[in-house]
């Protein structure tokens, strides 16, 4: 039954999502449709579906339009944390990147930015930038 629904998430969030944030006009609808891409992301994630998953979070993030931190904080949050999750189990390191300067610049609490800080660490170790690497964690670090 559960992965019948998931299927259904999936279909619907597909079709909502062809159409684009631009015909929703009402704030509280376009909240809802980025919570149900958050939720659809997860779903995705779960089963290791990570480049829908991605999709699905961006999606999401483009139905929050403006003052998205401030009127929407923690859907924008998740959006955000679990979207630099899959960009870097993807291996987009440059999204991971963009995605990661976001959070550290809206967030509003250093635990809000530890997640992202993890996935951007990890995809320095991952390119090989080690040297920027341990400076990014030096600074993780001194800032507990």
């Amino acid at each position: 039954q559960s992965g019948r629904t998931d299927e259904l998430l999936f279909t619907a969030m597909d079709q909502i999502n062809l159409g684009g944030p631009t015909f929703i006009m009402d704030p509280e609808q376009r909240a809802l449709i980025a919570g149900l891409n958050l939720q659809a992301g997860k779903k995705a994630m779960d089963v290791s579906d990570f480049l829908s998953a991605s999709s699905f979070f961006d999606y999401g993030m483009s139905f929050l339009k403006e003052d998205l931190w401030r009127t929407r904080y923690d859907l924008t949050l998740a959006l955000f944390d679990n979207a630099a999750r899959c960009s870097y189990a993807i291996g987009d390191h440059e999204k991971v990147k963009a995605l990661s300067e976001q959070v550290l610049t809206s967030a509003g609490s250093f635990s809000d930015k530890l997640n992202v800080m993890y996935y951007t660490v990890s995809a320095l170790c991952d390119a090989s930038l080690l040297d920027k690497a341990i400076q990014k964690s030096v600074w993780v670090l001194s800032m507990l």
